[in-house]
């Protein structure tokens, strides 16, 4: 066997071995955002007018990075970012739940990027769903 066909299978290979790990990468992430505490999280952004009026439509919420360690998801409770953004404004939708039974959203908080507001949109401690009167965000 020569050199040359030796660097030419470790370049194909390597390739392959990136293109693999990139497609799982995708595969998981799209996984994880078919589940109800991404859904639901997702869900009660898009009924909350005064959200939507902040972000800007159309909103677009992209897939969850793996790489965040504030992302933990367990049998027991799901702690997610989610970025999002919309025409005027992006930020990240913070959301938590917890497995009892069923997936049950226990809250939603829509932080902004470069603001230290937050939106509470759901807060499920007291089982209201909150909707800020104020518009100095």
């Amino acid at each position: 066997m020569s050199t040359e066909f030796l660097k030419r299978v470790a370049i194909y290979g390597a390739a392959i071995s990136v293109s693999g790990c990139s497609i799982l990468y995708i595969l998981i992430q799209r996984k994880l955002a078919s589940g109800p505490y991404y859904t639901e999280a997702v869900e009660a952004l898009r009924k909350n007018s005064y959200a939507l009026k902040l972000l800007g439509e159309p909103i677009k919420f992209q897939l969850l990075k793996l790489h965040n360690r504030e992302n933990v998801i367990t049998k027991e409770h799901a702690h997610i970012l989610i970025p999002v953004s919309g025409s005027s404004k992006t930020g990240t939708l913070r959301a938590q739940s917890v497995h009892e039974e069923k997936w049950k959203l226990k809250s939603v908080v829509l932080e902004f990027e470069g603001r230290p507001q937050k939106l509470v949109i759901v807060d499920n401690s007291t089982d209201t769903t909150v909707t800020p009167q104020s518009h100095d965000l």
